[in-house]
């Protein structure tokens, strides 16, 4: 049972390399708006697995831990509204205040998982959020 946990965590891991990783490519080649969709498209649906996944874990475990749920929960959607906005709609100013708002309730619960919980992960979480509110700004 422990190894199916570390399958759920490896692929959040992944998840968030992968979203750093589609951010430093969009930023560093020229950005096409083709390339852009197909991108989002299958970062969005590897989100989704896994948002589903994760869920469905929450359910059928009832964790003790559920800042830790929250935690990974607002992460990814916080980088799916990241990778729409800043691969597709990098004008729009409705988007951008719902990323910023996200990445508030991101920032929160980061900073929850690190003085309630006493968890490292939570700091990773917290430089994310000021990361991503950064590249929002200065984008």
């Amino acid at each position: 049972m422990k190894w199916k946990y570390d399958i759920l965590e490896f692929y959040f891991r992944f998840l968030t390399v992968l979203f750093w990783g589609i951010l430093l490519f969009n930023w560093i080649f020229i950005p096409n708006n083709t390339i852009n969709r197909y991108i989002f498209s299958i970062y969005s649906l590897f989100s989704l697995v896994y948002l589903l996944l994760i869920i469905a874990d929450n359910i059928k475990f009832v964790h003790k831990d559920y800042i830790d749920f929250l935690y990974k929960f607002i992460s990814i959607t916080t980088f799916i509204i990241s990778e729409f906005y800043f691969l597709l709609f990098s004008n729009n100013i409705k988007l951008l205040l719902v990323k910023s708002l996200i990445n508030s309730l991101y920032f929160y619960i980061s900073c929850k998982k690190v003085f309630t919980s006493k968890d490292e992960d939570g700091v990773v979480g917290i430089i994310a959020s000021i990361l991503i509110f950064i590249f929002a700004t200065c984008y």
